[in-house]
């Protein structure tokens, strides 16, 4: 429930961004993009589930972990990588024992940022994650897992937010941003909609 309540936020985040941003604001700043040729950015992240893959797990990772590298091709368009990691158990009984699930989604993200006026403090951007969920299963009693859950591919479209909220900040701080993104996975059992929040550090 806590899961679906903080992706919920995210997306009513981004719906009052949208229409905060009018016609007067849609213009492309000419000097100081926020997003630029050459720029790279590091972020750590924590992800939100809309979605549990097997029934009522008694321990789960509170959030998915991850983190994001990109790099800027273009003045609107970035190429980078991205890696979270999900855990959680169901306990099946004494014969049936622990199962223990560990998912890791390697990607590759293609990314189009709008470069909206930077007087907002906002940097829209949207694309295209591809990537592949690997699923890892142990059992405590030593049994061979035989359900449907199983290691594949994974495509999610998203859209994401960066805030600059201390671009006019000192040193370290003003490379620093705010990211939020919703995902739509669109295949397999891991498919469904998914968040996730974090810090970027800008490296250049």
């Amino acid at each position: 429930m806590k899961k679906a309540v903080l992706l919920l936020t995210l997306i009513f985040v981004f719906v009052l961004s949208a229409f905060a941003l009018s016609k007067d604001y849609m213009e492309e700043e000419k000097d100081g993009k926020q997003f630029a040729k050459g720029s790279m950015y590091m972020t750590g992240q924590l992800g939100f589930n809309s979605y549990v893959a097997t029934d009522e797990p008694f321990n789960a990772l509170p959030f998915p972990l991850g983190a994001r590298y990109e790099v800027a091709l273009t003045d609107n368009i970035g190429i980078g990588g991205t890696i979270m990691y999900d855990k959680w158990s169901d306990y099946l009984g004494i014969f049936g024992g622990t199962w223990t699930f560990r998912v890791f989604k390697p990607s590759l993200d293609i990314t189009y940022h709008f470069n909206l006026n930077k007087r907002r403090g906002l940097n829209l951007f949207a694309g295209a994650s591809l990537g592949y969920s690997l699923l890892s299963v142990s059992n405590d009693l030593g049994n061979d897992y035989d359900g449907e859950l199983k290691s594949e591919p994974h495509f999610a479209p998203f859209l994401g937010l960066h805030l600059y909220f201390w671009e006019n900040g000192p040193g370290f701080f003003k490379n620093l941003l705010i990211t939020s993104k919703v995902y739509w996975s669109v295949t397999g059992d891991f498919s469904g909609v998914t968040g996730a929040i974090g810090i970027t550090y800008r490296i250049k």
